[in-house]
């Protein structure tokens, strides 16, 4: 793996970084964290990790434990780079080769950083509506996104988003705005009103305590409005983390008797305890277990779907990546509500054993 990360990295250096060379100020260095350029100026030199290679690859087993069917399938197979230009501009591009059965690009944007706690990124990237977690597989912890990462809106979106940090030192506190086409990923559409979204955000995503509100207004196809709405806590230490998270879609107008206008939900709890064991091959067991549910017009007629997914994530011992092999049992609990137009295939909604296999970098 080592050595493949290497050629990987040397490819695109001699692409990307060969004419740069020339500079007696300038070099470059190939590491273990990308390709690394050195700058100096005077008695100063400054690092700037200019481009990282980006590799996912999830590929995984299913049996429906109710009707007896399986298959194999390449979930994710994700290629890209990421990189620091400079002090003030970063960049990210990642293509998935496995979208339904076709290339996709997912992320293609630059980041802007004219000061120290503003930022403003400019291209297709993800919205802030959603959390790393429930829509990006190497931040997932389960073979499956929870409901709410899957069945409401594309998790990314062509747009200006900006960041800024409210408070850095302690407790921080980020705020987050982005103006969309409010078509979807790879769809740049012509629209006489944009999409608006953001997040509040108290805390950090790495450690401690995190809380988060949410929305995220866009049109529909038939001009009416639609407004996103969401929270989330948030709590992770060195042994366990546990997070929660609410969200809710209104329709600008009524579908049908059967979708009403103030109707799509959905919320999960899960949770997660790390097991360091010190075996030549495995480094960490992580149990796992989580309750997701989703519905229309939860108020008067509760949660439509209830799941549990149980599972175990065995971390192989690696140094360049991170690899595992996920175990996961799915278990629909009721489907009191026909469901059919967010579960396109009936088997998306039967309880399933899953085992899959994960590699990034």
């Amino acid at each position: 793996m080592i050595k493949t990360k290497s050629i990987i990295l040397s490819l695109l250096a001699s692409i990307v970084a060969l004419p740069l060379f020339a500079q007696d100020a300038t070099s470059y260095k190939i590491t273990n964290k990308g390709v690394v350029k050195s700058v100096t100026d005077g008695d100063r030199t400054e690092q700037y990790n200019v481009l990282k290679p980006i590799l996912v690859l999830k590929t995984r087993y299913e049996l429906s434990t109710e009707e007896g069917y399986s298959r194999f399938s390449i979930k994710n197979a994700r290629l890209g780079v990421q990189g620091d230009v400079s002090k003030t501009l970063s960049y990210r591009f990642l293509v998935d080769f496995s979208a339904e059965n076709k290339l996709s690009v997912l992320d293609l944007y630059a980041v802007y950083k004219p000061v120290k706690r503003l930022s403003f990124t400019l291209g297709q990237q993800g919205l802030s509506l959603f959390n790393p977690w429930t829509v990006s597989p190497n931040s997932v912890d389960y073979v499956n996104r929870p409901f709410i990462g899957k069945y409401f809106i594309s998790s990314r979106d062509i747009g200006l988003s900006m960041k800024y940090a409210l408070k850095q030192q302690g407790f921080p506190i980020n705020l987050e705005l982005g103006v969309y086409n409010g078509s979807g990923i790879n769809n740049p559409t012509w629209n006489k009103s944009l999409a608006v979204g953001g997040r509040l955000e108290f805390g950090s995503t790495s450690e401690g305590f995190r809380a988060s509100g949410k929305f995220y207004n866009v049109k529909n196809t038939d001009g009416d409005t639609d407004l996103y709405l969401g929270g989330d806590l948030r709590y992770v230490c060195s042994d366990f983390k546990v997070e929660a998270e609410y969200m809710t879609k209104s329709y600008g107008a009524e579908i049908d008797s059967n979708y009403p206008a103030d109707a799509h939900s959905a919320a999960y709890l899960q949770g997660m305890y790390k097991i360091r064991v010190n075996k030549p091959s495995i480094s960490r067991i992580e149990p796992l277990v989580r309750w997701d549910a989703m519905g229309y017009n939860v108020g008067d007629r509760g949660f439509g779907v209830n799941r549990i997914t149980v599972g175990t994530n065995f971390v192989f011992r690696t140094v360049s990546c991170t690899s595992m092999l996920r175990l996961n049992y799915e278990h629909y609990l009721n489907n009191s509500m026909d469901m059919s137009a967010l579960f396109k295939n009936a088997r998306y909604n039967e309880n399933k054993l899953s085992v899959e296999y994960l590699l990034y970098f």
